[in-house]
């Protein structure tokens, strides 16, 4: 991905092991896939990002028809224990509060 060819070269101006540089690349190559528990974990933390500080500006962006296909492919990613963890997200904007209840029903 170029985020992490822009990370690599960072990453060789920087003292961290070959070993740290490559697991960070990989990481960074996987976060929207997974395929190994790390990075699973931070596909998970990146989805449950997406939810709890992004998606509300996203709404504002987007509007609500993009803004509910983004979030159904989104909560529909996450794994149960994390789709109840997300559902608890409160946001002020009510008209995003309905959306999310009316995505969560479906």
């Amino acid at each position: 991905s170029n985020s992490a060819k822009i990370l690599a070269e960072i990453m060789k101006g920087c003292s961290i092991s070959k070993e740290l540089a490559d697991d960070s690349f990989f990481l960074v190559c996987h976060h929207e896939t997974g395929g190994t528990r790390h990075a699973d974990i931070l596909r998970d933390a990146d989805g449950i990002s997406f939810f709890h500080v992004n998606l509300p500006y996203y709404f504002i962006r987007n509007g609500i028809e993009e803004t509910k296909r983004r979030y159904l492919w989104g909560y529909r990613r996450l794994p149960n224990n994390l789709k109840g963890l997300v559902a608890e997200f409160d946001y002020q904007n009510k008209e995003l509060a309905s959306l999310v209840r009316t995505c969560i029903g479906e």
